[in-house]
């Protein structure tokens, strides 16, 4: 709060609640999965797999690393995370993006895109868009009260 100078407090309050709900809406409950051995495997590359997020999604990649076939990856995924891997992979990149958007007003929308894995910004402000219900810039004038 200090380094951003948000020592105001209505709008810390506002974006200690925007991290809590975003953490609510975020959080992907895992299912009992049978395939134990394989399904840890998938557990085990979430955090990886949300690091990793923001360079291009490559499923042969990403299968390998749990040792089973491609095929087999996006159904155990889907299985344990009760998305398809690049829907993760999605709200990751969403993720990082919108945190980029409250912590660094200075960067415009197409630097933040970029960062987030999205060359294209009009690929990026659909993707938001779909996911956030209004565009990158009104995500933060509403958490922001910026310009």
């Amino acid at each position: 709060a200090e380094q951003y100078n948000m020592l105001r407090p209505a709008r810390l309050s506002t974006l200690t609640y925007a991290v809590v709900a975003e953490f609510m809406q975020q959080a992907i409950p895992l299912k009992e999965v049978q395939g134990g051995r394989s399904a840890s495997r998938i557990e085990a590359l979430l955090p990886l797999m949300q690091q990793e997020a923001r360079q291009p999604f490559e499923l042969r990649v990403w299968a390998e690393r749990a040792g089973i076939s491609p095929h087999y990856f996006c159904t155990l995924f889907r299985n344990v995370t009760g998305m398809t891997p690049v829907e993760f992979v999605t709200r990751a990149r969403l993720q990082y993006a919108k945190q980029r958007l409250l912590e660094h007003i200075e960067m415009n929308i197409g630097e933040i895109a970029n960062e987030a894995g999205y060359p294209n910004a009009s690929y990026f402000n659909k993707r938001f868009i779909e996911h956030e219900g209004m565009t990158p810039t009104e995500y933060r004038r509403l958490y922001m009260g910026v310009g």
